[in-house]
């Protein structure tokens, strides 16, 4: 049954090409952009999870504390 619709309709081959070149614009995007990151910034996002910096709940939890004292 789609295959019935789709023929009838004129031009519908141009949707295929165009769905391709969109997929093709965009990772080609994105792997220039991943190779222009600079090497500091990758270094920093890399060792983000491990920082083992306060969160924005605990230091609001030890400013409470410390105003209380």
């Amino acid at each position: 049954m789609e295959q019935k619709v789709l023929s009838s309709i004129s031009g519908v081959g141009i949707y295929g090409v165009i769905s391709i070149c969109i997929f093709f614009a965009f990772f080609t995007g994105m792997l220039l952009w991943a190779l222009c990151l600079k090497k500091q910034y990758l270094k920093q996002m890399e060792n983000l999870p491990l920082d083992g910096g306060e969160t924005s709940q605990n230091k609001s939890q030890s400013t409470l504390e410390n105003h209380e004292q």
